[in-house]
């Protein structure tokens, strides 16, 4: 029996020379894209293709915001959006600080101000969603109210003409009594009402009425497509400060967001001799590779956690106000049209006799005669169909909220990767914030009475470029250990 070879699948091997190529490949484009300037013409091409690809994302993203959900026409938006587009690529491909900008913002949608975005856009989508809703809804009931009582009054007016006409109709019976020659002499009948007139009053306060409401209506249209605009603006703007200022931070400030158990400090405190941090530094940094969370961390989740369960009952009163009044109006509707038709009778019964020498009575008419007339509260015509509330504007806010609250657990991530790429694009930067560290931490180990970890401080360990330029920084630390402390705490 031939014996079989047990050697690597050939697909397997496809796979992982595949995965080494774009491992490779997506580190040189990082590393393209991070550097202060290109140093050839590769280089110059990838950094030039590399920007166009965003630019061009931008401007796409930035086209169908606006068409879509700010209401802007297609072609205003499509020169605007291609404009910025280029103005973009422009800026990314000559500003090395605009680039880290722009990589910071991306992970910045994890943090707080993602959060902030999120939550605005759930908001301004209630607010100008369910309060034109209920305008509607209350705008419809004021028109059947209106419509109903402009009929029922139509219908009382009618019933005057009804009286009317039976006093007419006696009065005619009246005069066919060949006996009674003038029958003005005793029955007068006058109608001062003017129908007319109080027909045209109510539907000019009708119109007024509805005239008000309709502006009304207007006016929070106009007022939140506004409001969108102006919100939706303001967050992307504070999006891009907010990286702005993290970036300006992280250059000016060693202690700013240096809180990281990275592995080049780790290297440069086995420099040192040091191979177990401080009980106070173990508790306080985070490891760059890992899922625990400090206190503060939590803390924060938490905080976050709560300011969201508010903006959500906040949302979640004004849904469940726009459900409950669509309710509430729909049973009354449906309450008013069963009620039935209110019918009334007007019976004229008229009988004349004359009385013959005092003593014989006899008949010479009678009359009898009955006029009918109704009252429906609300007529078929009056009848309008209420507005039921959107239940697309239910599932986005969900799932907006849903994602916020994805967002705050991810959020410590955010702030870790964020706080990698700065690294990425000023590794010079990071050597200091590492070095800085390092020496709080040694000056820590000194003050705890650990000699012996730290007895390499000034000692025969060779220093690389960074160290060698910090040995002033260091002996101004060790003279000012206190104030370096105060600081830490």
């Amino acid at each position: 029996m031939e014996a079989v070879s047990s050697g690597p699948h050939p697909a397997s091997g496809f796979l992982s020379s595949f995965k080494r190529r774009l491992s490779s490949t997506l580190k040189f484009q990082w590393g393209v894209y991070s550097k202060p300037s290109p140093a050839n013409t590769l280089e110059v091409f990838n950094l030039f293709c590399f920007c166009l690809i965003i630019g061009a994302a931008i401007g796409g993203l930035l086209h169908v915001w606006m068409v879509y959900n700010l209401n802007y026409q297609p072609f205003p938006s499509m020169v605007v959006s291609s404009t910025w587009g280029c103005i973009i690529v422009l800026l990314l491909l000559l500003l090395h600080p605009v680039r880290c900008v722009l990589s910071i913002s991306v992970p910045s949608l994890g943090t707080k101000q993602g959060r902030k975005i999120l939550i605005s856009t759930a908001l301004v989508i209630v607010v100008t969603s369910c309060i034109p809703n209920m305008t509607r809804n209350l705008s419809r009931s004021v028109d059947m109210i209106k419509c109903s009582s402009h009929s029922t009054a139509e219908r009382i007016l009618a019933s005057t003409s009804q009286v009317s006409s039976a006093l007419h109709d006696m009065k005619d019976f009246v005069e066919t009594i060949p006996d009674i020659v003038n029958s003005n002499r005793f029955l007068k009948i006058e109608q001062n009402v003017n129908v007319e007139e109080m027909k045209r009053g109510i539907r000019n306060a009708s119109a007024r009425l509805k005239a008000e409401f309709k502006a009304m209506q207007d006016t929070l249209e106009v007022t939140g497509h506004v409001t969108q605009k102006v919100i939706a603006s303001s967050f992307i703007v504070l999006l891009l400060g907010s990286s702005v200022s993290y970036l300006v931070r992280y250059l000016t400030d060693l202690k700013h967001d240096n809180v990281c158990q990275t592995g080049r400090l780790q290297e440069l405190l086995r420099a040192r001799g040091v191979e177990e941090l401080p009980e106070a530094y173990r508790k306080r940094l985070v490891r760059t590779r890992g899922w625990r969370m400090t206190q503060i961390e939590l803390r924060q989740c938490l905080w976050g956690g709560t300011i969201l369960g508010f903006y959500c009952l906040v949302c979640a009163l004004v849904l469940g106000l726009d459900h409950l009044i669509y309710y509430v109006l729909q049973t009354s509707l449906s309450w008013t049209q069963d009620i039935p038709e209110v019918n009334t009778i007007i019976s004229l019964r008229l009988k004349i006799t004359i009385v013959i020498i005092g003593l014989v009575r006899e008949p010479v008419g009678e009359m009898n005669k009955d006029y009918r007339y109704g009252i429906l509260l609300l007529p078929p015509d009056c009848v309008r169909p209420l507005s039921p509330p959107d239940p697309s504007v239910l599932s986005t806010t969900a799932a907006l909220f849903l994602t916020a609250l994805v967002m705050i657990l991810g959020e410590v991530f955010s702030r870790r990767i964020r706080r990698k790429i700065c690294s990425s694009f000023y590794r010079d930067r990071e050597e200091e914030r590492a070095l800085y560290l390092r020496d709080k931490i040694l000056l820590k180990l000194e003050d705890e009475g650990n000699i012996s970890s730290i007895g390499k401080l000034d000692g025969g360990t060779d220093h690389t470029p960074q160290e060698q330029d910090s040995t002033a920084g260091q002996r101004g630390l060790k003279k000012n250990k206190i104030l370096l402390q105060a600081k830490d705490d």
